[in-house]
């Protein structure tokens, strides 16, 4: 095989491989269901579940670490803390379908197929 294809050959498997990595790590999510992704800068978890009328974002962190395992700090609506993952010169940033919540998280409802975001950044 010529070496001019190589990088060509390169690039189509990484594609391929990214694609992969997707469909696995993706949430699926149900026509009522919501996904939870918490994104610590280390690992990615990620969880769906059923939305209730009258569900808020801290309801599903709630509803998440239950499920999940995990405790967290939530106090006069800012997340402090998921696990051992503490606010220092890092901080919880929510994201609701892509776009940052800067409103207390008991505040901001959600609906069904909404994605949560929690980053440690």
């Amino acid at each position: 095989m010529p070496k001019k294809f190589l990088p060509i050959l390169i690039i189509i498997f990484l594609i391929v491989i990214g694609a992969i990595f997707y469909s696995l790590f993706k949430p699926k999510i149900g026509l009522n269901e919501a996904a939870l992704i918490i994104n610590d800068g280390q690992t990615k978890r990620a969880f769906a579940g059923q939305v209730i009328e009258g569900m808020t974002i801290s309801d599903v962190i709630s509803t998440s670490a239950k499920t999940g395992n995990f405790d967290f700090d939530y106090e006069n609506g800012i997340l402090k803390r998921i696990g051992q993952f503490e606010q220092n010169e890092k901080k919880w940033s929510v994201f609701l379908n892509g776009v940052k919540i800067e409103k207390p998280l008991d505040k901001v409802f959600i609906k069904p197929k909404d994605k949560i975001e929690l980053k440690f950044e």
